[in-house]
């Protein structure tokens, strides 16, 4: 691309590599949309360069729109290993669609054979150990990726395999697999609830799966049906969609004996019964105000996020209290933003503070009337237009008047424009005489109504 944009006189403003896939996900495409964000920005952008069309999106649908909309702004894109696209001529049109089918076709065969070999992946045994090969990712809680070399592949590099074998690494005087085995029975099988199981890891020094700390929707998701029978020893795929929804279970993929198993399928039953008997006390409910045990006096009130307008809720680590975004907690990390954690101590300390100035006044019933009855007569002057300044008013016009008079006596020549004046002012001084004679009282309130109100 570099080569092409000397060989055509191209000046180059800004470099993107984009690692996340062209077909699926876009809000993944943290480069390509920040990309974007600068064409649409800077106006000496002219021109996206790009290795091949499949590299700009894979999605038919989705690039015809996006290249119609920066076409309006002045940018085209153009591949550097294809023929340049006209979409305003005939030939171009067809050009473009044949480009974009292609794109999205080699994604979608891509992601069957995938599919295919997944599949297959997760059926075939080892034959030194028995157990079945895994497709990747990060292994349960208790157990550990096994790196396997069985022969060779293309230009003799080392086929390599997976499979998942108990963790022994030690914490706290026990092997980690043992620690998911008490958690899993003795806890989540007794119906420990999922605030317990996360703290019962952090006081243990369980080390969290990803992130530092453990989270309540990781235990949440170690309790599904499909990942208890994997800890029974069964090898379970394709439960969910690309959209993260789950698969009925008649569309999973099986395999038992597929590993070291942790628990039995009796100990699964038993958890599965046990969550199902807590299915309704959830803590934390969309629409439910604050419970009354709950610790944290801004959950599910006024408190709310200024990006989502989610309710800020309470979290706590080892040593701190803070509220951050629901949507931190409670949505698998896919928060609105980077976690803002407002210390619970120093905000509820601010809210005290000024409902007891609220209280304070509700407190002195004469006070209270004062400040409402001054509330009410700015109401009343403001709805009236009744005006404080007509003193004032009048002692400009008696001003006005005077110097008026003084430069007729002084030898002003024109009298007419003098009397057409004075009448201006005289009649603006009787409407001010007559708006303060016409003054009424505003509204007051007294000590016993406020009594009642405070009440």
């Amino acid at each position: 691309m570099r080569r092409y944009s000397v060989q055509n006189e191209i000046d180059i403003l800004a470099e993107f590599s984009e690692a996340a896939s062209a077909f699926r996900h876009q809000e993944r495409r943290t480069e390509f949309l920040r990309m974007l964000e600068l064409v649409r920005t800077k106006r000496e952008v002219s021109m996206i360069l790009v290795h091949d069309y499949s590299r700009f999106f894979r999605d038919a649908d989705a690039a015809k729109s996006l290249r119609r909309e920066l076409l309006k702004i002045g940018v085209r894109v153009v591949s550097v290993t294809e023929p340049e696209i006209d979409p305003e001529t005939v030939s171009g049109l067809f050009m473009e669609a044949f480009f974009d089918a292609s794109a999205e076709g080699y994604s979608r065969q891509v992601a069957f054979h995938t599919h295919k070999g997944c599949r297959a992946n997760i059926k075939t045994r080892d034959p030194e150990t028995g157990w079945c090969f895994k497709n990747g990712g990060q292994p349960l809680f208790g157990y550990r990726a096994e790196r396997l070399v069985r022969g060779e592949i293309k230009r003799g590099r080392p086929n390599i395999k997976l499979i998942w074998i108990p963790d022994e690494t030690i914490i706290a005087g026990r092997p980690i697999h043992e620690w998911a085995r008490h958690c899993l029975v003795e806890l989540a099988g007794n119906g420990a609830s999922l605030d317990e199981l996360r703290d019962f890891c952090h006081s243990t020094g369980i080390p969290g799966r990803r992130q530092k700390y453990w989270g309540i929707s990781t235990w949440h998701a170690l309790l599904q049906p499909n990942v208890l029978l994997q800890y029974a020893g069964y090898a379970v795929w394709n439960v969910h969609t690309k959209q993260g929804r789950v698969r009925p279970a008649s569309d999973w993929i099986i395999c038992e004996r597929a590993h070291e198993p942790l628990i039995s399928e009796a100990e699964v039953e038993k958890i599965v019964e046990a969550r199902r008997s807590q299915s309704g006390k959830k803590r934390f409910e969309l629409g439910t105000s604050r419970t009354r045990s709950s610790p944290y006096l801004l959950s599910g009130g006024p408190f709310r996020c200024a990006r989502c307008g989610a309710s800020m809720v309470g979290f706590r680590n080892q040593t701190h209290s803070y509220y951050v975004c629901g949507s931190q907690p409670y949505r698998k990390g896919m928060g609105c933003g980077p976690g803002v954690y407002v210390p619970q101590a120093e905000v509820e300390a601010e809210v005290l503070h000024g409902l007891s100035k609220l209280l304070g006044v509700c407190a002195d019933p004469k006070g209270f009337t004062r400040q409402v009855n001054a509330d009410l007569r700015e109401l009343w002057q403001a709805s009236t237009g009744f005006r404080t300044d007509s003193a004032a008013r009048l002692a400009a016009i008696d001003k006005k008047v005077e110097r008026i008079r003084v430069a007729v006596e002084d030898g002003l020549n024109d009298a007419a424009w003098a009397n057409a004046r004075l009448e201006e002012l005289l009649a603006e001084r009787a409407a001010v005489i007559s708006s303060g004679s016409k003054r009424t009282s505003p509204p007051q309130i007294d000590v016993q109504v406020v009594l009642e109100y405070r009440r």
